[in-house]
């Protein structure tokens, strides 16, 4: 007995209805890659990619380091195919992140892209503000104005750059040796001291245990000790009244002026 199977006029609809979906789906895949392909072929077009590079705002830092740099991170593809030097691709968040982190006497440095193949940097350098001390070690390093300790130095033994000694501790370098809030009570005491007394500050020194004082060395050669948190611009004037009342012309005799006790005022001399 023969068989024999009947096609309904669902099943008709089924079979144009896959057709249609295989038909899509080649074309979906086929248009991928032409998105794909022109996607690739823009990211390489030679005319979009970063071939020059100006740099400014570097002194003692060498603009031909820097550069070095920028240029490995321009090297190689990413996913095989995608160069890294593409204006696109280039990532120069990542690549300001290196630098700072390899060249720790920059304190910022800025990088742009301009279309369609170059690429300005702009540095700023650290500015130096003081020798950095600390322990036994007899290691120092160049500190700027926020504490950031940058750079070994040599251990200063002249009256003309300003040094922080603290006798505990260690330093490292690079890092964030003196607090910032700290650095910036030694700056305002030393203007204040040179515009009342016209006595400019040789070194700030730092002792454990005693973190509400510091003492500073003038380049007359005597110690003041100060608290902190106190009034500078009191203390100033104070130490001036004093120098001119009560010292006059003895002060290459001082060795210390102790100005922690408010309108008192304690001194030793020689």
């Amino acid at each position: 007995m023969e068989s024999r199977i009947l096609y309904t006029p669902r099943m008709r609809q089924r079979k144009k209805r896959i057709s249609r979906r295989a038909v899509f789906a080649v074309l979906g895949l086929v248009l991928a890659g032409v998105v794909v392909g022109g996607v690739v072929y823009l990211l390489r077009y030679p005319a979009w990619q970063i071939t020059e590079i100006s740099l400014s705002g570097f002194e003692r830092v060498a603009p031909a380091d820097i550069e070095t740099k920028i240029q490995e991170d321009l090297r190689g593809s990413r996913a095989l195919v995608l160069p890294r030097s593409s204006y696109f691709l280039f990532d120069s968040a990542a690549s300001e992140e290196k630098i700072l982190k390899d060249f720790p006497r920059l304190e910022s440095i800025q990088i742009r892209k301009e279309f369609p193949s170059k690429i300005s940097v702009v540095a700023k350098e650290r500015e130096f503000w003081a020798i950095y001390c600390a322990g036994e070690s007899g290691r120092c390093g160049y500190s700027d104005r926020t504490g950031f300790v940058y750079e070994e130095a040599p251990v200063s033994t002249g009256s003309l750059i300003l040094t922080v000694f603290r006798d505990t501790g260690a330093v490292e370098i690079p890092s964030q040796s003196l607090e910032r809030a700290l650095v910036e009570k030694f700056i305002l005491f030393g203007e204040l001291l040179k515009n009342e007394t016209d006595e400019e500050v040789e070194s700030f020194i730092l002792s454990g245990g005693l973190d509400d004082e510091f003492r500073a060395r003038v380049r007359e050669g005597f110690l003041l000790y100060v608290k902190r948190d106190d009034d500078f611009v009191r203390v100033t004037k104070t130490l001036k009244i004093f120098l001119e009342k009560e010292i006059g012309e003895k002060k290459r005799s001082l060795e210390y002026v102790d100005l922690r006790f408010g309108n008192k005022i304690f001194y030793k001399s020689r």
